[in-house]
């Protein structure tokens, strides 16, 4: 199966797909732009490093399904007027964290639109299940959309711990497990990550409203956690997003 006309159809599909979405749901906030498609190798030893990188638990791709050959891995980039919402101040805006809850709200039904579209080629697919644990040492994801994008060749991690893609950071990331027979994309070979690259830029770590950020000691991932449990009550989800906002990588690869 030909890799680039079959990433145009889930290019196409899920586009499609959001278009029809929007139109039956009572969204005020969230619109992306074109999708970005990639397909991690199921069988690369990079899931396995996950368990020592991410989490002792982290699914392996077989794990969610047995005749697993790749991970369709996917980003929406968010209209860059959602971003700009959330340049200011120390408190996400209202458009950010309705984009951020609306999205997570699609993402279930776009995900089982597309396992029956894969079917529907004659092949199999499955939806990770969601998981995640908490404790006074480590918080971390038995499936990490983000690094699974990373294998999928859809970008590189900055200093910020989000992944920057060609459309930037300023997104959100989902992803299926399928059989199908397609020859998987690598990682990225380049660096995206400005600081990364050339020891430039280092603005996440300036946007960060609680200093949960360093370029010496890395990302401090409870700090960040306790910060985004305070607006769960008011916007019905743990969000943040500053250190993604007003910088090179935004929207765009740097």
């Amino acid at each position: 199966m030909m890799k680039e006309e079959l990433r145009q159809q889930f290019v196409n599909e899920i586009g499609a797909y959001i278009a029809d979405y929007r139109r039956r749901h009572d969204f005020w906030a969230a619109d992306w732009k074109t999708p970005l498609v990639g397909f991690a190798d199921a069988s690369s030893p990079y899931f396995a490093k996950l368990r020592e990188l991410v989490s002792p638990n982290h699914y392996l791709p077989a794990d969610v399904l047995p005749e697993a050959s790749v991970v369709l891995s996917y980003f929406l980039p968010f209209r860059e007027e959602i971003g700009r919402s959330n340049q200011e101040s120390d408190k996400p805006s209202a458009v950010w964290a309705a984009a951020y809850n609306e999205t997570n709200q699609m993402f279930a039904d776009l995900n089982a639109h597309l396992v029956r579209f894969v079917e529907s080629l004659g092949y199999q697919a499955a939806i990770p299940a969601k998981a995640g644990m908490i404790d006074s040492r480590h918080i971390y994801s038995n499936w990490s959309q983000r690094h699974v994008a990373c294998a999928a060749g859809l970008g590189t991690f900055g200093v910020n711990n989000m992944l920057i893609t060609e459309q930037g950071a300023c997104g959100r990331l989902s992803s299926i497990v399928t059989s199908l027979p397609v020859t998987p994309d690598q990682p990225a070979a380049a660096e995206y990550c400005l600081y990364k690259r050339n020891g430039t830029c280092g603005a996440c770590v300036r946007r960060c409203p609680i200093g949960a950020l360093s370029l010496t000691d890395g990302f401090d991932r409870l700090r960040c956690h306790l910060h985004l449990e305070e607006f769960k009550k008011e916007f019905e989800a743990g969000v943040c997003g500053k250190c993604a906002m007003g910088m090179p990588c935004t929207f765009r690869r740097p």
